[in-house]
């Protein structure tokens, strides 16, 4: 029966009652229904209590029940008690205290009633349920609240009922009472009440301490009095972080009295207690205490294997904070605990995963914030060797470093990723000075790989600690310690598994090193190679040859002496160049790294992205130039920068066409930086050489040749050898424009200008492309010459092939925002000339690669001029508004959807244009009331376009307009013109809902308006049931599956004609609601490539949205259903021109035409 009230009165208090309602009208409207009787008690006091208020004309409210209540209780109190009328007053107390609002009770009052309810408690406590004595708690814990939280003495009675039943048996007084109490100590803000309150926690837990050590060091359970040690732990953890330093220093003391090597069940609550300890107070309050509970944290993780693994990781976690706060308090034991700290947390690394890598961060921890490098060492070479407390740190060190060492000599095998990871970041935080104290790790590691290095699957993350210990000492103290050499006697090699490691991770290196040392050892390799007999052995040599000259890459990455050694290493460069082929695209890349990533510093670009130089796994201690160091490093470049061109370029000639992408970005980079003059007298120089230019310094004339047979075929012959040279001259001469100057631009130009004019479609994509480069990288070419350009352009037939086109229409695009800038009628004049080649590549083109270059072409123009330029209204983006708007009076249909398409693009990603250009819709809705089929299809599409991209607020504004125009077409099922007017009118009753479309539409069209909005309706309850019905069918016996197969080979096969048809139909409708248009190639739908870019990240080919939506008129009119309207349509035709209809009048007899086959 108790059970059953608890369990009512718990419900009664789920739901919060509202401050301003009646809190009697609240009860019986909860309780009136329910016949548990002490709901019934619990009404009948309620609404005893309001009949007294209203007799004496008091308000309902919860200050006025108090009083009402409290009175009762006394005046029963003096009398014969009745348990439940007391249970039910107390109750109803509990309900109402918490409703009263704050200040309405005096504290003189409640501590009256606090007062009186104690005293019922300790007079009544035999014979008040669980739930009397709880609601007493509760009460209590409210009315402490309303005392005087500055007195001490006017919340002390309180207090110390609340902690007594804190601890209480029965858990929900126990837990009430404990929150009840949080609550007060938070509330606190007196320092004389907290630090009395802090006395009274600490003397009740000193009265249970003799039994919790006694508990601590048995580690066996007691029963009862080991839930009491429990629940007061629990009322010190709820209250720890309120107390004063003073109580927290003496409660560490006695939480240390606890904590053993061994695992109590008194454990985990100390371990959190200690925790908060630490996280809330200042480190000269609680340092000398926590060298204490250090010691025993170290012993605790020392024995981890005996001990919970949750608990051992918490120890571990609080050591990291102890170390924290000795350092902070400035006591010098935290160097001599700091290595005792690190081994007994070390012993974790070769526990279960969990636990080795929770420790794995807490030594990595300890390592930055207390390994202080600075004071170990006077210099790189030198440790220590006066007494005092550096010594002590580099001795704390080398044992730190000595733990390590041991773990690795105790491994079984390869030591684990947690230990590994420790040790790199040991490796980074030492720095150069790891050589000193890890060199005994270094050795061990080396040996390490060499046994395990057959086995390459295995070594990852010991490779990649060796690659830290790389970066952090550099590869020159590495090779001393672990050198690679090869045995001249039986041709062995040693430690040859260190070069991989060097490529991946050497960086801030000496270039002097690389000449000095790495370059010889390469050398004596590779003459080794030819005194072996044995090929496996020779090819094997000569592979680590290779490899160890493959390191100059390595070594390029930011080196320490670059203009100091530039000049030997450009002799080094170019005699690879010369000699080695297989050495190229290393010293291209090498060439690349040294230049941009001092060129970025220079132009103040820094963290410019540099795309030849591989990334190093670890990013630690890696050097950065000043700017006055990267300066100098650009001028020893340029100092080589003739010798290094001319080996560069006479590679980039004479190799295959495979070979030369790196080779000409290396010729690109180091042209940035040279004298332009020397690329000139370079460039000449090839041109002669391929007899490209005479003696006079002008381009040689195509000859003529003979109609001879022979002579044709060697004149075809010599042709094809001369495009093929020239080509690899173009590829030269674009590499050469970032960095020329006007003379050697005017050359290349000239050049470009003679390819055009004499040479194949092969050579002109590189000519197209020199020609970009320089539009891109030189304004004042374009500034002065853009007419010319233009001309030059549109005078050259329009490339087939893709790459072509796209540097034609980059031309075009620095050319077009060049001249809209510009105030002048014959520029204007050029840029329609660039725009009418735009549009029709938009229109004609059948290659989904060349439309898209089209698209992105005008979308670069348009971004570029909206973020040059302010968007007024003779800005040069509207003038490019205005330029295509000029296309829609064009007589030409297929112009006009053109520059319809064109439209929908720049609203796609601008619908703010509707805004600054006013009359552009409007003026394409009207193209609706035309005859043109493709002029239709294309405004439709725009329109769709608009709606879906417009906000709410702006497309309201435009919605008869919209409405108006686009539904007469509605009947019109033919060209798919229903289903995009369909589409249309969905996208509007979304966004501005039924009533909003339906206000604006005509009366003839509100009945389609409204099916719409109905088969919205039914399709998502079709979609529903669709689901609930496949979820049904999977479940349906494989017996029933091959009946059913029966069943339809003996109807035969379906007509495959109307399901397919059908099935098409659903699709497009399908792909119409998601918002993804397939794309066509003829129509005003040029933007649906870029809507399904943007909605969707899964594209399909062009051939296969054609195959949905992509079909010709012809096929239209043969598969479409003739439906689709009352009144039937006759078959069209098809001698007829259909390229032009009259517009839908509102008779029923719409786009009649005769029957084929009939006169």
């Amino acid at each position: 029966m108790e059970e059953e009230h608890h369990h009512h009165h718990h419900d009664a208090e789920a739901e919060p009652f509202k401050d301003g309602a009646d809190i009697c009208q609240q009860l019986m409207d909860r309780y009136s229904k329910s016949s548990a009787p002490q709901h019934h008690h619990l009404l009948a006091t309620a609404a005893a209590m309001r009949s007294i208020l209203a007799a004496e004309s008091l308000p309902l409210t919860p200050p006025s029940y108090f009083a009402a209540t409290i009175s009762a209780i006394d005046d029963m109190s003096s009398n014969t008690t009745d348990p439940t009328a007391v249970a039910a007053l107390l109750s109803f107390l509990s309900l109402v205290l918490p409703l009263v609002p704050p200040r309405s009770i005096s504290s003189a009052k409640a501590g009256q009633a606090l007062s009186m309810l104690v005293e019922l408690l300790e007079r009544e406590e035999g014979r008040l349920t669980m739930t009397g004595v709880k609601a007493v708690v509760k009460c209590l814990g409210a009315l402490v609240g309303f005392c005087d939280l500055e007195d001490w003495e006017s919340i002390k009675l309180g207090l110390e009922t609340l902690l007594k039943f804190s601890v209480d048996k029965r858990p929900k007084v126990r837990k009430c009472s404990q929150d009840c109490l949080e609550n007060v100590f938070k509330s606190l803000q007196s320092r004389s009440v907290i630090k009395e309150a802090s006395k009274l926690i600490l003397s009740m837990l000193k009265g249970y301490m003799p039994l919790a050590v006694k508990l601590s060091a048995s580690r066996t359970s007691d029963g009862p009095k080991n839930l009491d040690v429990l629940h007061m732990l629990n009322v010190v953890k709820l209250t720890v972080p309120f107390l004063s330093a003073k109580v927290s220093s003496k409660l560490l003391s006695e939480m240390n009295k606890l904590l053993g090597p061994r695992f109590s069940e008194l454990t985990r609550h100390a371990f959190q207690i200690i925790e908060v300890l630490f996280e809330i107070s200042r480190a000269d309050a609680i340092v000398s205490k926590t060298e204490e509970t250090t010691a025993s944290l170290i012993s605790y993780v020392s024995l981890a294997n005996k001990n919970p693994s949750d608990t051992v990781m918490s120890a571990a976690t609080l050591l990291k904070y102890s170390i924290g706060i000795l350092h902070t308090g400035e006591s010098t034991s935290w160097i001599t605990n700091l290595p005792l700290i690190c081994g007994s947390v070390a012993g974790l690394l070769t526990s279960e995963a969990r636990t080795a890598s929770h420790s794995s961060a807490i030594l990595k921890e300890l390592i930055s914030q207390h390994v202080d490098l600075s004071s170990l060492l006077v210099n790189e070479n030198q440790p220590f060797e006066d007494e005092g407390e550096d010594i002590i740190k580099s001795n704390a060190l080398r044992s730190i470093c000595a733990i390590f060492e041991e773990g690795l000599n105790s491994c079984k095998g390869l030591p684990n990723e947690h230990l590994l990871d420790v040790i790199s970041a040991l490796f980074l935080k030492l720095g150069k000075m790891s050589h000193i104290y890890m060199k005994s790790i270094i050795l061990k590691l080396a040996e390490l790989m060499t046994v395990a290095s057959g086995d390459k699957s295995k070594v990852d993350h010991l490779q990649k600690c060796i690659g830290t210990a790389v970066i952090a000492m550099g590869p020159e103290r590495l090779l001393e310690l672990v050198p690679v050499s090869l045995n001249a006697g039986d041709f062995t090699c040693v430690n040859i598994w260190l070069v991989p490691i060097l490529k991946n991770y050497v960086v801030g290196a000496s270039l002097a090193y690389y000449m000095d040392h790495i370059m010889p050892l390469a050398k004596s390799f590779h003459l080794a190679s030819s005194k072996v007999k044995k090929s496996k052995t020779r090819e094997a040599l000569q592979g680590h040859a290779r490899d160890l000259w493959g390191l100059l890459l390595s070594f390029c990455r930011h080196p320490t002496d670059m203009y100091q050694n530039f000049v030997p290493l450009a002799e080094v460069i170019v005699t690879f160049l010369k000699e080695d082929s297989l050495m190229h695209e290393t010293v291209a890349c090498s060439l690349q790294a040294l230049v941009n990533q001092n060129k970025s510093l220079v132009n103040q670009k820094i963290g410019a992205a540099d795309a030849t130089t591989k990334p190093v796994p670890e990013l630690g201690n890696i050097p950065t130039y000043s700017k006055k160091t990267a300066t100098k490093n650009i001028k020893a470049v340029a100092q080589c920068s003739a010798v290094l061109l001319q080996a560069l370029i006479d590679s980039f000639v004479g190799s295959a066409p495979e070979k030369r992408s790196y080779l000409k970005d290396a010729i690109r980079c180091l042209a940035s930086v040279a004298d332009s003059s020397i690329a000139k007298k370079i460039f000449i120089s090839v041109l002669k050489k391929f007899h490209l230019m005479d003696g006079r310094n002008e381009f040689v004339k195509v000859e003529s040749h003979t109609n001879s047979l022979g002579d044709e075929e060697e004149h075809n012959r010599s042709t094809r050898e001369k495009n093929a040279q020239r080509c690899v001259i173009m590829e030269l001469a674009s590499a050469l424009v970032e960095g020329a100057q006007e003379d050697l631009i005017d050359l290349i130009y000239t050049f470009i200008k003679h390819t055009f004019e004499t040479s194949e479609e092969v050579a002109n994509r590189e000519a197209y492309y020199a020609l970009s480069r320089i539009l891109e990288e030189h304004a004042w070419f374009c500034s002065s010459r853009s007419t010319e350009l233009i001309d030059l352009l549109l005078g050259l037939k329009c490339p087939g092939d893709i790459v072509s086109l796209r540097s034609r229409f980059a031309c075009f695009q620095t050319l077009m925002i060049h001249t809209l800038k510009i105030d002048s009628e014959v520029e204007n004049a050029k840029a329609f000339l660039i725009l009418n080649e735009i549009i029709v590549t938009l229109k004609d083109s059948h290659e989904e690669k060349a439309r898209k270059t089209a698209y992105d072409i005008l979308l670069n123009i348009r971004s570029s001029l909206r973020d040059s330029s302010c968007l007024s209204s003779d800005g040069p983006y509207q003038k490019l508004i205005n330029m295509i708007m000029g296309y829609l009076s064009s007589a030409s249909p297929h112009i006009k959807s053109g520059a319809v398409s064109v439209l929908s693009v720049l609203v796609y990603k601008d619908t703010d244009i509707c805004l600054s250009i006013p009359e552009l819709v409007p003026s394409l809705l009207s193209l609706l009331q035309g005859k043109a089929l493709e002029v239709i299809k294309a405004v439709l599409g725009f329109v769709k376009v608009l709606v879906s991209c417009l906000e709410t607020r702006r497309l309201q504004n435009l919605l008869p307009a919209i409405v108006t125009a686009v539904l007469p077409w509605s009947p019109v099922s033919r060209h798919h013109f229903r289903e995009k007017v369909t589409v249309i009118i969905e996208i509007m009753l979304r966004k501005c809902g039924y009533a909003g479309v339906e206000l604006v539409t005509p009366d003839k069209y509100k009945g389609f308006v409204k099916g719409i909005l109905e088969n919205r309706r039914d399709n998502k309850k079709s979609s529903k049931e669709v689901a609930t019905t496949e979820t049904d069918m999977e479940q349906e016996d494989s017996s029933t599956n091959r009946m059913e197969n029966r069943k339809r080979k003996e109807l035969g096969p379906l007509p495959e004609k109307n399901g397919s048809m059908e099935h098409r139909q659903r699709k497009r409708v399908k792909e119409h609601i998601n918002g993804s248009p397939s794309i066509s190639s003829g129509g005003g739908d040029g933007l649906k490539r870029a809507m399904r870019s943007r909605q969707s990240d899964g594209t399909k080919s062009f051939k296969d949205r054609s195959e949905i939506s992509g079909k010709t008129n012809k096929e239209n009119y043969s598969k479409r259903p003739t439906g689709g309207r009352k009144g039937k349509i006759g078959k069209m035709n098809t001698g007829k021109d259909v390229t032009a209809v009259r517009r839908p009048g509102t008779t029923a007899k719409l786009f009649k035409h005769k029957k084929v086959g009939k006169k």
